[in-house]
């Protein structure tokens, strides 16, 4: 494991960190790179394309706003995610290529647009920071329902059928650029593919990053929602939650533990975003998107201040 894994694992990692943020309540919430969560958790169960291939693909998912989702009843019950493994194989069409640059300037021109930067960030966090950033990277997933049924002879789980439309259908994820701002000393611990991070002491992460774009061969995105959100072992109130968002073509769900931490709707300078946590200090972060790119600001500071740190940018 290592540093190019803290993008690529940072969905499932961000599912995992909550599960366990709920039984160690006295640990920070936020970690560095823990927004990538956010801005990709569709990654989860799609597997995507640019440049030449990308004219034959249709688009069908490309985030414009954010809704909360509590995971709070499905710790130790279900899975949050199915074993996508069983139905089909993944590809790494476009792998990650890491940076960290020694200053805004570079930071800026390793992405190939102007990083924002916060007017000010609080003192608690101090004015030392470093940068973080990453190149597009594609992967994808394609469903196969042979391999689908000789899962089903090997573990004998009971795999919905996979409709004729869906089989050989081809779902690619395309995220980023994306940089990370990070003040404060952030640590990281690997645990096999988990990934659980905090702050040594108090700290902000500023990411922004083009919208991911999720793209299909053939299926539809409400095909392959109705096919995904049947298999076993995804809870049934987690699949509820997705199927009752009103807009999932451009609507990201983004999971908190509900017993534990808070979300509401907020404007971002006229940006419609989604503010998590709460005003004790333990830690809070904001989501929103705007002109094509994805914003988050963390740290383990209070809603208010994430708020205004994000109102701040230029």
């Amino acid at each position: 494991m290592n540093e190019h894994d803290e993008f690529f694992d940072a969905p499932a990692a961000y599912a995992r960190f909550l599960a366990t943020k709920a039984r160690r309540p006295n640990r920070a919430p936020w970690y560095a790179g823990g927004a990538l969560a956010a801005v990709a958790a569709l990654a989860i169960l799609f597997g995507a394309p640019v440049g030449s291939i990308a004219q034959s693909f249709l688009t069908i998912f490309q985030p414009k706003q954010f809704v909360a989702i509590d995971v709070s009843s499905m710790q130790g019950k279900h899975a949050l995610l199915p074993a996508l493994g069983d139905y089909g194989t993944f590809a790494s069409v476009r792998p990650a290529a890491i940076s960290r640059p020694a200053s805004l300037a570079e930071a800026s021109a390793f992405a190939g647009f102007r990083v924002l930067s916060p007017a000010s960030v609080p003192d608690q966090v101090g004015s030392a920071h470093g940068y973080r950033a990453m190149k597009a990277t594609v992967n994808a997933f394609r469903f196969d329902a042979a391999r689908a049924r000789k899962s089903v002879a090997r573990t004998g789980k009971a795999l919905p059928p996979m409709p004729a439309g869906i089989d050989g259908t081809r779902v690619t994820i395309a995220v980023g650029p994306m940089v990370e701002t990070i003040w404060g000393s952030a640590r990281a611990a690997f645990n096999g593919r988990s990934l659980r991070s905090a702050f040594d002491r108090d700290g902000l992460v500023v990411i922004q990053s083009r919208a991911p774009v999720v793209r299909s061969s053939g299926a539809s995105l409400a095909d392959l929602e109705d096919y995904l959100l049947r298999m076993p072992g995804l809870s049934p109130e987690l699949a509820d939650q997705i199927r009752a968002i009103g807009d999932p073509g451009s609507t990201l769900p983004v999971p908190i533990v509900g017993a534990k931490q808070s979300a509401h709707p907020v404007d971002i300078g006229g940006a419609p975003g989604l503010a998590i946590g709460d005003n004790t200090g333990l830690g809070a972060g904001v989501l929103w998107q705007r002109d094509g790119y994805v914003y988050a600001v963390f740290g383990t500071l209070t809603q208010d201040q994430v708020v205004a740190i994000a109102t701040s940018l230029r």
